[in-house]
């Protein structure tokens, strides 16, 4: 009896040090060290923690490390309102590869937790990764602003179908058939069991299934579901765009109620809408988009009111006169909250009907539109704005590389030729290239962060697979126009502010503090830093980005300043923007694309017809709004991310074994991060397949070797080439094609040879 005893009271104690280092996993060593500097018995104490497995209060992480997963909470205390039992928060559910999770609050919840919910493994109930969950705080940490708790409901099923991997399961007993499975490509989810649809058989076994799901899984039984049809592997672009948009929970088709919504509307304007508006149809706006865009929901005409001073009309097309609140297809722009973008298509918010026609502001067509009108000074200071409705119809559709070369001085038969066919609107734009120029200068001096990072492009094949994969900057046209947008987006914000109504602020908060001293300890080497006092100002960062210029580490090192900062959302509550270093800003320019925009232009709707009071009243409703629409806005962007990386991944499977001049983009306990320098492509050289034994040193970002003094440094070049490409896991693994220290001699010998010719 008091071997048990003794047994349970050293049980009880492994519990609390693992519940208190939860969610970190904890190896027999720092177990043990925490448990105070008596010996210990090694074998002992993995027989208590085998013991506390088979329980399920605790699980193995990897080889040699232990967490907690039973419900923790004597140590800190339960959040509780008063007269109610423990809260009960709502939000998406994320799922970690080993087996725990996290509730993402959102809005007040947010507020009142100080972030995600951790959920143990084991306490996510029949929540699957992305579901919508309410989850029950068990445990909160107030001062550390951490909690943890378990799901008790799911509110939305993230997920109706599966992608996945066929595999069969045999029955026991001679001549039974087997039974089939379909494992999904994201290792997030469970396996799926096979109840239905689509007849398998043996030649099934390693295809890819879609897979409707019919049941959750319970304590009796698992996941289960019915093969809708069988497809061909991740090479087949048709089954990469399922696999991201499925993972992601994107909606891909809309319902066929919805399209028939669509289809009821005209294919142009009815001219009995045109009487209430302003008529602009005489004026030369233009349209201004990549070469492959097919929506163009902002239009622009700049005029000159003499003495350097200018009035901006910025037409947004007009989607709320169309997409009514509760109707259909109000619906379905709700549940998607924006539209995501793909290498070769996109998934949108609005059918096409809207998004490509009757909203688009095609050249030569009457369409009706939101203007946002502002008068500047030749300083580009805003004297005034105006908002009201009209109907316009765009004098040309220009491109980015167009206006571009419109605009310089330089001559070619193709840059000629545009001069000659927009020779009607050469001096407009050659005013927007000024006003942009005012803009832009007025916007750094007021702290607005410069970070003019690269974008990532990819080359298709006819068929869809990448045959390349390139970087591009921005161009002048793309600067002109995002300065006019960003100026009608301030005016919109502002007029909206003076009437008092709610509506969806894009919000920036400043970074904490301690993001920003991790960031100095990296910068300090290089004597750089972020100097602040009190409160970190927009003005205090971009003078480090100023610093950073013409380094040879500023690439590597404006993605850690970017990463230091918050990620920007939709709130009711006006903080300011900081990387725009504006104080009252909103998203106005993108309806077709953007719920928030849309929410905007109707706000700005029931002030113009004389609503007022109804306007006001609708504050509880946007600021929900709001908190969905950050979450979707996420959503989109990880999948967008998500299938750049496997793109990235499919046109590695062309280049392995070969080698490839790369920089260090980061390092981390696991292994170095290294991009090459010819492609657009990151990968991972992992800690296991570097040369000897190295310890990290999280200061200053770097490996350090146990013996010889070898380091590895953010910036260092190398040469590496890549062993493996996976499309299901979207990752490429390099190793190191050479002697680090060969790679820094052979270039300071180039170095030295150019200097010398």
């Amino acid at each position: 009896m008091a071997r048990r005893d003794k047994s349970e009271n050293s049980n009880h104690t492994l519990l609390d040090i693992l519940e208190r280092a939860a969610p970190k996993p904890l190896s027999i060593k720092e177990i043990a060290r925490r448990m105070g500097p008596k010996p210990y018995d090694r074998r002992a104490l993995e027989e208590l923690l085998e013991r506390a497995a088979e329980t399920g209060k605790v699980a193995r992480v990897g080889k040699g490390r232990w967490r907690a997963t039973a419900e923790p909470g004597r140590r800190s205390a339960t959040p509780r309102r008063r007269g109610q039992g423990p809260m009960v928060v709502e939000g998406r559910y994320t799922r970690a590869r080993g087996g725990f999770g996290f509730v993402a609050t959102l809005g007040e919840d947010r507020e009142k937790i100080g972030g995600d919910v951790f959920i143990p493994r084991g306490r996510e109930a029949d929540a699957l990764h992305g579901d919508t969950v309410t989850a029950e705080v068990r445990r909160w940490d107030a001062a550390a602003g951490r909690s943890s708790g378990e799901v008790v409901g799911v509110v939305t099923r993230a997920h109706t179908q599966i992608l996945g991997r066929v595999e069969a399961v045999m029955r026991r007993g001679r001549g039974a058939a087997p039974r089939f499975c379909v494992v999904p490509h994201d290792e997030r989810l469970p396996t799926v069991e096979v109840v239905g649809g689509e007849k398998l058989d043996a030649n099934a076994e390693g295809r890819t299934a879609l897979v409707r799901l019919t049941d959750p899984p319970t304590r009796q039984h698992g996941l289960r579901g019915e093969v809708e049809r069988l497809l061909g592997d991740l090479a087949d672009p048709e089954v990469q765009v399922l696999q991201i948009s499925l993972e992601a929970g994107l909606r891909i088709e809309f319902p066929e109620k919805v399209k028939r919504a669509a289809r009821r509307l005209p294919h142009d304007p009815d001219p009995a809408d045109f009487a209430s508006r302003q008529d602009l149809r005489e004026m030369p706006f233009v349209t201004i988009d990549g070469a492959t865009a097919r929506d163009y929901d902002d239009a622009v005409y700049l005029e000159s009111l003499g003495g350097g001073r200018t009035r901006l009309r910025v037409a947004i097309a007009d989607v709320s006169h169309y997409v009514r609140p509760g109707t259909l297809l109000d619906e379905e722009a709700q549940l998607r909250g924006t539209s995501t973008y793909f290498p070769d298509r996109a998934i949108p918010m609005l059918p096409e009907r809207l998004s490509t026609e009757l909203c688009s502001l095609m050249p030569e067509r009457e369409r009706l539109v939101l203007v946002a009108e502002m008068v500047h000074d030749k300083s580009g200071v805003r004297s005034g704005v105006e908002v009201y409705r009209a109907v316009i119809r765009s004098a040309a559709r220009l491109t980015y590389t167009q206006v571009a070369g419109i605009l310089s001085e330089a001559h070619s038969t193709a840059i000629d030729a545009d001069r000659e066919q927009f020779a009607d609107v050469l001096p407009m734009l050659q005013m927007m290239h000024e006003l942009m120029r005012s803009l832009h200068r007025r916007r750094m001096r007021k702290g607005s962060l410069d970070l003019d990072l690269p974008e990532a492009l990819v080359d298709l094949s006819e068929e869809g697979r990448t045959i390349g994969l390139r970087t591009t900057m921005r161009n002048d046209a793309h600067r002109m126009v995002e300065e006019m947008m960003l100026a009608a987006n301030c005016a919109v914000a502002g007029f909206l502010t003076k009437k008092k109504v709610p509506l969806p602020y894009r919000i920036h908060e400043a970074p904490e503090s301690t993001s920003v001293d991790e960031l100095n300890l990296l910068l300090y080497p290089i004597g750089i830093r972020v100097a602040y006092k009190g409160t970190v100002e927009p003005i205090d960062v971009q003078r480090a980005l100023d610093e950073l210029s013409g380094h040879r580490l500023a690439r590597v090192l404006s993605r850690q300043v970017l990463r230091s900062l918050k990620q920007a959302r939709y709130a009711t509550e006006n903080v300011g923007h900081f990387g725009l270093a504006f104080e009252c800003y909103c998203h106005f320019t993108s309806p077709i694309r953007r719920y928030p925009d849309l929410m905007v232009h109707r706000q700005i709707g029931r002030i113009l017809d004389g609503h007022l009071p109804e306007a006001r009243e609708l504050g509880a409703a946007i600021t929900e709004m709001s908190a969905k629409n950050s979450t979707a806005e996420r959503t989109s962007m990880g999948a967008e991310r998500a299938m750049l990386d496997l793109k990235k991944a499919e046109f590695m499977l062309g280049h392995l074994l070969q080698e490839e001049s790369a920089t260090i983009v980061g390092i981390e306990r696991f292994g170095i991060f290294v991009e090459l320098d010819a492609y657009p492509v990151e990968g991972l050289v992992s800690l296991d397949d570097l040369p000897g034994r190295f310890r990290f040193d999280g200061a200053t970002k770097s490996l350090i070797a146990a013996r010889g003094g070898r380091r590895f440094r953010l910036g260092d070049p190398l040469m590496v080439e890549a062993v493996d490409a996976s499309l299901e896991r979207r990752k490429i693994r390099f190793v190191l094609a050479e002697d680090p220290a060969d790679t820094r001699a052979r270039q300071h010998r180039a170095s030295a040879d150019s200097e010398s010719d």
